[in-house]
């Protein structure tokens, strides 16, 4: 592959590992209720929730929806399903706040210090700000691009998240690598003419239309394609 100028790399799921955080999140929903199998298949409902939020309001739909108020949505949804009478904008309250709780992938700070060493690093995010420290101090990054700062998505029609990481970077759209673990990730990078590479560390099908450029399961495979040997680690 080409060699990059600038790597960009995605936080929630490529750096941070949101299932960390899941079983947190639903203990202080459920209380003396809760148990792991019903914490697991909540927080995946909620993650369905989120996802299709975001492609039919977001990328389909061009919204500019707040970050909270979407999980305000999610949440509330779920509650109303289980019959669980809380309130959803103290549960987005929650969620949020744990975000920044999340604890980093073991290939994150390998990947993020040898990768560092060679590249200027941008992190990129649909994120709110309070939702990073103390996330964003694992690499003094080059560049960061939030999507509340900016007030658009990834995914956003309008396109101007990605066209701000190369404006940040000053370099062309074809001389950045982004990495992430969301179809967002690809299909607005891709949309923007940066070279895409999925992280899919779960072995998940691919069901866009557009195509990654690479796809890795781990970050230790995506520095490789930038040709950065990482020890792995035995476990």
């Amino acid at each position: 592959m080409k060699k990059p100028k600038v790597v960009s790399v995605d936080m929630f799921g490529t750096l941070a590992d949101l299932g960390s955080i899941k079983r947190a999140v639903w203990q202080s929903f459920l209380g003396e209720d809760y148990t792991d199998s019903l914490a697991d298949a909540h927080w995946s409902r909620a993650t369905d929730l989120l996802m299709s939020y975001f492609e039919d309001e977001i990328t389909t739909n061009g919204r500019n929806v707040p970050l909270r108020a979407i999980f305000e949505y999610c949440y509330g949804t779920v509650f109303d399903e289980i019959g669980l009478n809380l309130d959803p904008a103290e549960a987005a309250a929650i969620v949020t706040d744990h975000h920044w709780r999340s604890t980093p992938h073991e290939d994150a700070e390998p990947f993020l210090s040898a990768v560092g060493a060679r590249y200027p690093l941008c992190l990129s995010s649909d994120a709110d700000e309070d939702m990073l420290p103390p996330l964003a101090a694992l690499y003094p990054f080059d560049q960061v691009v939030i999507s509340e700062r900016l007030e658009s998505y990834k995914s956003s029609p309008d396109k101007r998240f990605f066209a701000e990481v190369v404006r940040r970077c000053d370099v062309a759209p074809e001389d950045i690598f982004h990495i992430g673990d969301g179809s967002f990730d690809v299909v607005g990078a891709g949309g923007a003419g940066i070279a895409t590479c999925w992280l899919n560390r779960s072995g998940r099908d691919w069901t866009q239309t557009v195509q990654p450029d690479h796809e890795v399961s781990t970050l230790i495979e995506a520095a490789s394609l930038l040709g950065i040997e990482i020890a792995r680690s035995d476990g």
